[in-house]
Formats: C-alpha cells, structure tokens, sequence
C-alpha cells in the first residue's frame, strides 16, 4: 500500500513538472495574449415616454448580440477609441463619458487568455450615412433589460441591469 502512494505521488509530482515546464514553454504567447485589451460603448438615447434605449450590434463573425467595442490604437485615450468603434461599428455619434462604468470579458477565437473590455457610455447624437463597418452588421435599439438578455456575456448582462445604468445615462442627458 505504501508503494502504491510513494508511485502515485512520483506521477503526481511529474506531471505537475510537465505541466509547469509546457506553461513555460508557452509564456511568450501568454504575454502576448495578455495585450488583448479593448474599448466599448453603450450608446444610448431617449425615446418618446422618457425611456431609455441602448444599441447593440451584430457580430461579424457569429451575430450574436454585442456592443461596439474594439483595440487600442497606440496613444490612444480609452474613451476615444470606445468612441471611434461606435462611429466605425455602428455609425452613430455622441457625447461619450470619460471615465469607463465598468468592464466584461470574452473569449475570441479560443485564445487562451480572454479579451478584457473598458465600457464607457455614450449620449446618441445621430447617425452617418456612410461608415466602415455598413452593411456587415444588424443594429439594434432595445431597452437596457432587453439588451441584458440578448447579449451573452455574463459581465456585460450585470451592467446593462445595473440600475446605476439608468442614473449615468439620465446624467449625461444634461
């Protein structure tokens, strides 16, 4: 019996190694991985009844249901770039708020480490005729419940039923 733990704990200790010296291995991937870094906008806008609308938007790749979002450009402020996704992504314009109200993760294309998104909100302006992304994708406007159940990422459900959602987005009514 005491031979059969001594040998169990040996393979234990050996595929920990192995695990370790593959993890080792693949650092340089990890580190890249780990610049997986994004921008987002809720954009949302007023409709009649003074209720709130936020926008989602088709994915290219899968249609599920997401938000502008996308990277960094070098030098870029946050906001901006949250900004320019949603004129590149959606096409609308607005006034976008400095600071982010928080953020979600996802999974692209079976990385190994995760995106990781800043979400900042944006009061709708209006909409461009012409933009990058036209034609490649479906908007949506729905409430900011609605929006919770039709995205798929649990973090981003959370800030769509925050209820501080629907105060930032009365603040920047003003």
């Amino acid at each position: 019996m005491l031979k059969w733990r001594q040998r169990r704990l040996e393979v234990s200790l050996v595929s920990t190694t192995e695990y370790i010296s593959e993890l080792t291995s693949k650092a340089p991937d990890l580190e890249e991985d780990r610049q997986m870094l994004q921008c987002g906008t809720i954009c949302h806008r007023v409709k009649e009844g003074n209720e709130t609308e936020v926008l989602l938007l088709t994915s290219r790749a899968t249609g599920r249901w997401i938000i502008p979002k996308g990277y960094l450009k070098r030098n870029e402020r946050p906001h901006k770039c949250a900004e320019r996704e949603a004129l590149e992504e959606a096409g609308v314009t607005g006034k976008i708020g400095k600071k982010p109200i928080g953020s979600y993760t996802y999974t692209k294309h079976h990385k190994r480490a995760p995106h990781v998104v800043s979400v900042f909100l944006m009061k709708f302006k209006g909409e461009v005729g012409d933009f990058r992304e036209k034609g490649q994708r479906t908007r949506r406007w729905v409430s900011p419940l609605e929006a919770a159940d039709l995205v798929v990422e649990t973090e981003l459900q959370r800030l769509f039923r925050r209820a501080e959602l629907s105060n930032k987005c009365t603040s920047l009514r003003r």
